[in-house]
């Protein structure tokens, strides 16, 4: 009787995780997401963001990582990440490092190569770029 009842609670356990799992991988996640549309972001110029990033790492996270922030500056490519989303490279052709921007959507832009453009998303962080995600041309 006794390991009946262990089976039982153990059952009980994995059913309640899975059920858990299955709520948030297919209800809250869909239904809670940040709109950085609707903060107040920092505005900020592409080259002077991956200066301040190069410069200091560290106090560039702090103002920057994870806020909303509208970034102003040179389209040097246009691309399609594996998600199919477009993905632009921000700054200056000479410069060491620059502002990868992934665009929350998948059609395309109106603006080429060359010109300038403002677009708001979330600070990641730095790779060699650094890279802006979840962004909507302003």
């Amino acid at each position: 009787m006794r390991k009946m009842t262990k089976l039982i609670y153990a059952l009980a356990v994995v059913a309640l995780t899975a059920i858990g799992g299955y709520y948030y991988v297919f209800v809250y996640s869909k239904t809670h997401h940040r709109n950085v549309q609707t903060e107040k972001g920092l505005a900020i110029i592409a080259d002077s963001l991956s200066a301040q990033f190069q410069a200091n790492e560290k106090n560039a996270n702090a103002l920057y990582l994870n806020k909303a922030i509208t970034v102003t500056g040179t389209i040097l490519s246009i691309d399609k990440n594996q998600e199919g989303k477009i993905t632009l490279l921000l700054g200056r052709s000479d410069a060491f490092a620059n502002v990868s921007v992934t665009l929350l959507s998948t059609v395309p832009i109106t603006q080429k190569v060359g010109e300038t453009i403002s677009i708001k998303g979330v600070c990641t962080g730095a790779l060699s770029d650094v890279i802006i995600t979840e962004g909507l041309v302003q």
